[in-house]
């Protein structure tokens, strides 16, 4: 999966916010974590809302609304069991973010003899017309 500029930027904005990050990070833990039982059989790896709802101490809407921002940006996948929602974290999303990031963003750089670092691309190049090493 590669995404673009502007799904980056959705994905971005939705794990700004510390309430999202909470609530990825109760949904990652799943039921091991958390102080109680799904109300139903159902979604392995799953969180009910409602149980997300109790360990944020928050409001319904509130709730909802961070949780809709999350599964606009794809970061959650929702199943639905009956009147209950479960949430889980869709990997596939986060992995592709992480590789877009790292893809436009992460260098490899090496420390030159001035202790300062230059990415490899910068040394292979100055080595070139130099003849010599830095």
């Amino acid at each position: 999966m590669t995404l673009t500029t502007e799904q980056i930027a959705i994905i971005a904005k939705a794990l700004s916010d510390p309430i999202r990050l909470r609530i990825l990070d109760l949904v990652q833990a799943g039921y091991d974590q958390l102080s109680t039982s799904p109300p139903v059989a159902c979604c392995i790896g799953g969180v009910c809302v409602c149980d997300i709802q109790d360990a944020l101490d928050m409001a319904q809407s509130k709730v909802s609304y961070h949780l809709r921002e999350l599964k606009q940006a794809s970061l959650l996948h929702e199943t639905k069991q009956g009147k209950w929602n479960f949430y889980s974290i869709n990997m596939d999303t986060l992995q592709a973010f992480q590789r877009a990031i790292a893809d436009r963003y992460v260098t490899d750089y090496e420390v030159v003899a001035n202790g300062c670092c230059l990415p490899n691309a910068m040394i292979s190049n100055k080595e070139s017309r130099n003849g010599s090493p830095l």
